[in-house]
């Protein structure tokens, strides 16, 4: 009879990495993080940012409240791997960007498209070319030095849904474009990220870390939160969402591997393993006590214990 029994080399392969077999509520943080190996490399002192969408934020603000060296880029929210790309392009290759379309115009009141100021608009410009070109090269230094002086930077991808114009199709908005827009309906398109492009994206903004600040550490995350709406034309938002999520997943872990200096987070897996308990009431966001829980496991992953 044939022996259901796993021979010796087999079970050293899996061994201690098995599926944790128990309510989805009782998953704790060991069974997540157990025989992930990383270094501790982050110290209060050690100077850290965090580049990514509205997640990212949640992380800026936990390190803030909790006294770490945190340098704000001042970018606001980014929401896609093609936009996180953009954004460290910016502060080192900015003359590489190519840019169809490099203002919105409302009348008089003016905008930069690819970058997002902190009352949700785009950042605001003067009503003029020569005048707005100066402000936009401001923002520009500044992520260069941000970047520049980083240790550890955390990069948080949240969709894979973007906006561009269709003559600069890998230059990508910093959200959907609005109302009012001068030829916004011919020129305007929306492209959803394959996992190759996600790859190719994540290989870019490793190459420029690698080549412009080759000390950095990069922590890759995904973010939980799902996207608020979709393009798609055959499935649902949150079909769409979950979609979205595994990409990025998929990607991330597929290319981190590669680099000595990039690492994972596991905040999308800590939140997902609740369903029920780390949604709020919209079932979209999560309560700051799940959050806080997450840079939990970030400090036993990453902090040392001075």
């Amino acid at each position: 009879m044939f022996k259901l029994i796993r021979p010796l080399y087999v079970n050293k392969k899996y061994a201690g990495k098995k599926f944790p077999t128990k309510p989805r509520r009782k998953i704790k943080p060991h069974d997540i993080v157990d025989k992930f190996k990383t270094p501790k490399f982050v110290r209060k002192c050690t100077p850290i940012t965090t580049l990514g969408s509205c997640f990212a934020q949640r992380l800026a603000d936990w390190l803030v409240t909790n006294n770490f060296n945190y340098l704000d880029g001042k970018w606001d929210r980014v929401y896609s791997p093609r936009t996180v790309r953009q954004t460290i392009q910016m502060a080192f290759e900015p003359e590489t960007l190519t840019i169809a379309e490099h203002y919105w115009k409302f009348e008089n009141d003016w905008g930069y498209p690819y970058i997002k100021s902190d009352s949700g608009r785009p950042l605001q410009l003067p009503n003029d070319a020569k005048a707005a070109d100066k402000i936009v090269k401001i923002y520009y230094d500044y992520f260069k030095s941000t970047l520049s002086q980083c240790e550890v930077i955390i990069i948080t991808y949240g969709q894979t849904e973007v906006w561009s114009h269709k003559d600069a199709p890998n230059t990508a908005f910093y959200a959907a474009p609005f109302k009012g827009i001068e030829n916004g309906n011919i020129n305007h398109i929306c492209q959803d990220l394959s996992i190759a492009d996600i790859v190719s994206e994540t290989r870019k903004i490793m190459t420029l870390i690698q080549c412009y600040n080759p000390l950095a550490k990069v922590i890759f995350s995904i973010s939980p939160i799902p996207p608020v709406a979709t393009i798609s034309k055959n499935y649902s938002a949150y079909i769409a969402s979950n979609h979205t999520k595994s990409k990025l997943h998929s990607a991330v872990l597929e290319e981190i591997p590669k680099y000595e200096n990039a690492f994972y987070m596991p905040s999308f897996e800590w939140v997902y393993a609740h369903p029920y308990d780390a949604f709020t009431e919209d079932g979209r966001h999560v309560p700051q006590i799940y959050a806080d829980s997450i840079m939990e496991i970030f400090k036993e992953l990453y902090v040392k214990n001075d």
